[in-house]
């Protein structure tokens, strides 16, 4: 059964804790879906802030950048050496592929 604070997610908890070979504990759930959260955000700002969540959702890059995030952030929530430069390398490919992604409107909001 699905988190309500993880349906809207791309990567799914369970999936990042068996990649990490870890327990999938409600404990584990939880802290990895708030990392996951947290990682697609800083992903999706770092690339460009008009892009949501569903407009990269098939982006295997995006993906294993907020994957990648996710797992530096739960081994060291601090990041005390600084964004991964994996991940880096892979924000930098994404600004390239979505530098001229179209404002979102406001009418919406």
């Amino acid at each position: 059964m699905a988190d309500e604070n993880n349906e809207n997610q791309l990567i799914n908890p369970e999936d990042l804790l068996e990649e990490l070979n870890l327990d999938s504990t409600p404990e584990n759930n939880t802290v990895v879906g708030g990392l996951i959260q947290s990682a697609q955000e800083l992903v999706l700002d770092s690339v460009n802030q008009n892009l949501s969540a569903s407009d990269v959702n098939a982006d295997k890059i995006y993906i294993r950048a907020v994957k990648a995030l996710a797992t530096a952030l739960y081994f060291d929530r601090t990041l005390s050496q600084g964004m991964p430069l994996g991940v880096q390398i892979m924000i930098t490919h994404l600004k390239g592929r979505y530098a001229e992604w179209p404002q979102k409107s406001n009418n919406g909001k």
